[in-house]
């Protein structure tokens, strides 16, 4: 099914603001006029979710690669021993 760019930017707004009771309302009565939209919406908050999960999962690819280079470098050795002392308190 292809959505327009209109449709799209429709189904953002209702999922990323805080839609008030009648962009609620309004949102209802597309649903019950458009019997494709609900597919949309179900799309587009499982892409919301896919991209959230990807962007976590690089988060901590890069927390691990810092924490690796920071604890291991030879060149890091003073830092590490100040947080290994930060923590033997």
């Amino acid at each position: 099914m292809k959505t327009s760019l209109n449709e799209l930017q429709l189904i953002e707004d209702f999922l990323l603001a805080d839609p008030s009771g009648e962009e609620k309302t309004l949102m209802q009565a597309r649903l019950v006029l458009q019997p494709g939209l609900q597919e949309s919406i179900h799309w587009q908050q499982k892409t919301y979710r896919l991209v959230n999960t990807y962007g976590r999962e690089q988060l901590k690819q890069e927390i691990s690669q810092v924490h690796q280079m920071l604890f291991t470098a030879a060149e890091h050795l003073s830092f590490r021993q100040k947080v290994l002392r930060f923590f033997n308190k």
